[in-house]
């Protein structure tokens, strides 16, 4: 088992073999997150908006998301 610390923003969008609960988790959350840890096989992440005062953080499988983009500020470009 491995795990890198990044603390990188990320903007993501599921798979088409993606579970429910990651489609479920980036609609409620939008697709902007930060990476908290990297495993081979998951990712923890946390959300970029709070939910009624709330952030939500979790696991996400890997393979269920797609990183469209990497970088606050090229995030900000791309949703501008």
């Amino acid at each position: 088992m491995w795990y890198i610390i990044t603390m990188k923003t990320i903007m993501i969008s599921p798979t088409n073999k993606a579970s429910q609960r990651t489609k479920n988790r980036i609609r409620e959350n939008g697709s902007v997150f930060r990476v908290d840890l990297e495993e081979e096989t998951k990712w923890l992440l946390r959300a970029g908006v709070s939910f009624h005062g709330i952030v939500w953080m979790g696991w996400l499988p890997r393979d269920e998301f797609h990183v469209e983009c990497v970088g606050k500020k090229f995030i900000e470009k791309v949703l501008a």
